[in-house]
């Protein structure tokens, strides 16, 4: 006795069939879409559209991006020689958010 592929209470010969049956089922759903998209514009929400939709992304600026407040001022006490030690200890902050700070942002920075 063979193997009959089962797919939601539909029997199938064999596993291609059913492949090979849905795939033309989609290819043929895929361009009713269309079809229907064609004349209420509303309905190309669908995620097979996105192929036609060119998609434009921006170019990645060089630019470093902006310090937060807490970082700078991390930043400009470690510039006077301060190890992180001791900012830890004057901004009132645990030493291990200080030195979280530091290799999350590469402090300290050239101004």
């Amino acid at each position: 006795m063979a193997i009959l592929a089962k797919a939601k209470g539909t029997v199938y010969a064999s596993e291609e069939e059913r492949i090979k049956l849905e795939v033309l089922y989609r290819q043929g759903w895929i361009e009713q879409n269309k079809k229907d998209a064609a004349l209420r514009p509303e309905l190309r929400i669908r995620s097979h559209f996105k192929e036609e939709k060119k998609v434009v992304k921006k170019p990645l600026s060089p630019k470093k991006p902006k310090l937060p407040k807490q970082a700078k001022i991390v930043n400009n006490m470690l510039a006077e020689g301060k190890s992180p030690r001791q900012v830890a200890k004057s901004l009132y902050e645990n030493i291990k958010y200080i030195s979280s700070l530091i290799t999350k942002y590469n402090l300290p920075t050239k101004k």
